[in-house]
């Protein structure tokens, strides 16, 4: 899975994006946006990562994606500590997050890491029974 990070230049980008991704049947999953130093970023994950990557390209629109991992942890105190621990421990420095979605008693967490750490955080998160398959995340779709 894919997340478009999108620094909006114009107000009327996110409405164009929006509107794009709706004409072309793309979902889109989970987005998050802040500003910082008086930029706005957006945050966007869909269901079709070719085809977000096409409407962007049509709006001329400056993006680049990135790899993430999805973790589903219980949704009760603690476990994000938890969570966020193991990358201490294994001295990997978490880039982003974002809940994508809560099921049932879980949170589903969607994530990235340095490019250099991918591997080493799904491997070990994989073992602590955190991260999801690459199977169970199509499922989801």
């Amino acid at each position: 899975m894919k997340q478009f990070v999108i620094h909006l230049e114009n107000s009327n980008a996110l409405a164009e994006i929006g509107k794009m991704l709706g004409q072309y049947k793309i979902d889109i999953v989970s987005m998050a946006g802040t500003t910082a130093f008086g930029v706005c970023t957006a945050v966007l994950f869909t269901d079709d990562e070719e085809g977000t990557i096409n409407v962007l390209r049509q709006l001329s629109i400056p993006f680049s994606t990135q790899d993430i991992l999805v973790a589903s942890i219980p949704d009760e105190p603690g476990s994000f500590g938890h969570f966020t621990q193991l990358f201490k421990d294994h001295s990997i420095k978490l880039l982003s997050f974002y809940i994508l979605r809560f099921t049932g008693k879980n949170a589903d967490i969607a994530f990235s890491v340095d490019e250099t750490d991918f591997e080493k955080a799904q491997s070990f998160l994989d073992v602590s029974g955190f991260i999801q398959s690459v199977e169970s995340q199509k499922k989801k779709k």
